[in-house]
């Protein structure tokens, strides 16, 4: 009777590290999960907040380029004005034409052949 309780106490001492073991395996598979949760979150945070920096750096250009391209027009504007022109023409030595005439094209040619 003795050996019998000998052998189940040492088969109860067996059964109790696979149970054991078993639990530790889920732990750390568990813990690798939540290891490597943890490293993509902070990749994914850190990829987006590089991406913030770069929208801001973005729209900054953005704007710069839009408040050069609205002095362009102006400078536009302002040269192709009618004062500007005329003082222009003025420098240049130009004169008003006062009468113009205009060539009549007779059978619709315009030159021999």
């Amino acid at each position: 009777m003795k050996s019998k309780n000998k052998k189940n106490i040492i088969r109860q001492r067996n059964k109790k590290p696979s149970r054991l073991s078993a639990f530790r395996m889920i732990n750390k598979i568990i813990i690798g999960i939540i290891i490597f949760s943890g490293i993509y979150y902070v990749i994914g945070v850190n990829d987006l907040s590089i991406k913030g920096f770069m929208l801001d750096k973005l729209k900054n250009q953005a704007d710069v380029l839009a408040k050069e391209n609205q002095d362009i027009e102006m400078q536009v504007m302002q040269l192709e004005s009618y004062d500007q022109i005329a003082h222009r023409a003025q420098e240049l030595k130009m004169v008003v034409v006062e009468k113009i005439e205009y060539i009549t094209i007779i059978n619709g040619e315009v030159a021999k052949k």
